[in-house]
């Protein structure tokens, strides 16, 4: 009987001891479901209540569901539990606010301090009612004032063509700019070219004596002039070509 008794005494004490080196921590969070990481283990999603664990330092992180390019950024605690401590946290995310535009890729602007390109989240909380400015090259900039929290999609409205822009257009370039530039690239083209296809007529005729001639010395001189007149054919078209890019290069640019 007093070895019973003995034994459940101990029993007790060691149980009790033990219930006095636990302590208990409750976890909620401002959006749903969200999953918690405690010291980088993963210890489910919210709302977590009366999680029995350790006295001792912890980090707790909040894991945001949004991915990709509207991501909110995860919410992390340091905190500390002692021994029989009934500790309960709240995990607040910030309140972004969506922002897009058509087309996206615009620049977002506060204050001329650039926050990103669209689309883009900012922190309703940081930004309530101050002025943004959405910019991109080739469309007019708008503003407008962050005053609530629903996602925001502005169209951008194209700038018009004005006189003096439709003149450096890429048809009237073709035809007036550096005129002189391109006639000369035209004239060289069309001229190598012409002097490319006359060698090699002259080098063919060479070649059909070299195979009918008899004649050992005739034969020396028709191969020599066919070796030559193929030669400068082939260095008329190349000259060709580099006037041809040339000219190509110029109506581009």
């Amino acid at each position: 009987m007093k070895n019973s008794i003995f034994i459940f005494i101990m029993i007790l004490g060691i149980t009790l001891q033990a219930q006095e080196e636990t302590a208990h921590i409750t976890i909620y969070s401002s959006l749903k479901n969200i999953r918690i990481r405690l010291n980088s283990i993963l210890i489910g999603e919210t709302p977590i209540e009366k999680l029995a664990i350790k006295p001792g330092h912890y980090t707790i992180e909040a894991i945001s569901n949004e991915e990709g390019l509207w991501n909110t950024s995860n919410v992390s605690k340091d905190i500390f539990i002692t021994t029989g401590q009934d500790t309960s946290i709240f995990m607040q995310f910030p309140n972004m606010v969506k922002i897009n535009s058509v087309p996206f890729h615009a620049k977002l602007l506060q204050e001329n301090n650039f926050l990103g390109l669209t689309p883009a989240s900012v922190d309703y909380e940081t930004y309530r009612g101050k002025t943004f400015t959405l910019e991109k090259s080739g469309f007019k900039s708008q503003s407008f004032v962050l005053k609530r929290t629903d996602p925001r999609m502005f169209t951008l409205e194209p700038l018009k063509i004005s006189a003096a822009e439709e003149n450096n257009s890429f048809s009237y370039s073709l035809i007036h700019s550096r005129l002189k530039t391109k006639f000369v690239f035209l004239t060289g083209t069309v001229i190598t070219h012409w002097l490319a296809f006359y060698f090699k007529n002259v080098a063919d005729d060479n070649f059909e004596k070299y195979n009918m001639t008899g004649n050992p010395a005739l034969i020396k001189k028709y191969w020599d002039n066919t070796q030559k007149y193929d030669r400068w054919s082939d260095i008329s078209l190349g000259v060709s070509y580099v006037l041809l890019g040339g000219l190509i290069y110029t109506v581009i640019h």
